[in-house]
């Protein structure tokens, strides 16, 4: 009756199964299936081919899975019950890639924070449209565009003024291109000694990293690395504290090294509560 009910053209349909102990063999005898039921309403059909049991962003995509011609449905696992979903949305991967690789300035050697990375990280600090978004290691601005387009006001400071100059010109660009007005500010400043305008309603960086590295050196190379960025991070929370009010919230990116004995973190992050923070603790669902 559904598929009776669309406009004229080819149905596009699409399976992805989660938690559910089934086979892709199965999954594609099961659209099959479905697509014998289709064709017997009179439609024309097209089913998406499953390369795993779950369709991939580019899958749904590009076979139009999420038009008024088009329905992915999702089959989920719960214990002994199985829910039967359709996909309505999904991300805008040509969108994220032009916040990405196609703005006017970017810089390889100093590293470049993934649009959706960024994305995660204000979501962590739970900011809000309207908000003023402090960014103390701006770099070319990826978490600043983001928090942009949230509706944030932006505050971006970094060290280097050509940084600062990138950030101004990528915010330009996005305000072209999304055709949107920017509350912005930019300064160049060092994050261990700044000081900040206010209101600062979130914090939220992507601190030094450390020099950029083609593999992971020896420990006694490697020791100076992580005292630089450990001081760094240190220096910068103690004087951001002092300048926010009670109760603002952060999400600081910080390094760690992977080594075969496992990953070795910063000091500073055992550290938080001596310093003036609360540790907020969260984990993957």
């Amino acid at each position: 009756t559904y598929v009776a009910n669309l406009p004229e053209g080819k149905f596009k349909l699409g399976l992805s199964a989660y938690d559910i102990p089934v086979t892709l063999k199965t999954i594609t005898r099961s659209g099959l299936e479905l697509k014998k039921v289709v064709k017997n309403s009179g439609r024309s059909v097209r089913i998406g081919p499953n390369t795993a049991l779950e369709l991939n962003s580019a899958q749904i995509l590009h076979n139009q899975l999420t038009s008024e011609l088009g329905c992915e449905l999702v089959f989920l696992g719960d214990g002994a019950q199985t829910h039967v979903m359709r996909t309505y949305h999904i991300q805008d991967i040509d969108d994220y890639a032009r916040r990405d690789f196609g703005r006017p300035m970017r810089d390889a050697y100093v590293g470049m924070l993934p649009p959706k990375l960024a994305q995660t990280m204000l979501n962590l600090a739970q900011v809000t449209p309207g908000q003023r978004v402090l960014d103390a290691f701006c770099g070319t601005g990826v978490l600043l565009q983001e928090a942009a387009l949230m509706g944030c006001a932006i505050y971006g400071t970094d060290i280097s003024d050509r940084m600062i100059d990138y950030s101004r010109e990528n915010i330009s660009w996005l305000e072209n291109i999304y055709r949107m007005s920017v509350d912005s500010t930019f300064e160049v400043a060092d994050a261990q000694k700044a000081t900040w305008q206010p209101p600062i309603d979130a914090a939220v960086s992507e601190s030094y990293l450390g020099r950029p590295m083609t593999s992971l050196p020896a420990r006694e190379a490697l020791e100076p690395i992580m005292q630089e960025c450990d001081d760094i991070a240190r220096e910068f929370l103690i004087n951001l504290h002092k300048q926010v009010k009670p109760g603002t919230r952060l999400c600081i990116a910080v390094p760690s090294w992977a080594t075969t004995s496992g990953f070795i973190r910063l000091k500073v992050v055992d550290d938080l509560e001596k310093i003036g923070y609360n540790r907020i603790s969260f984990k993957h669902t």
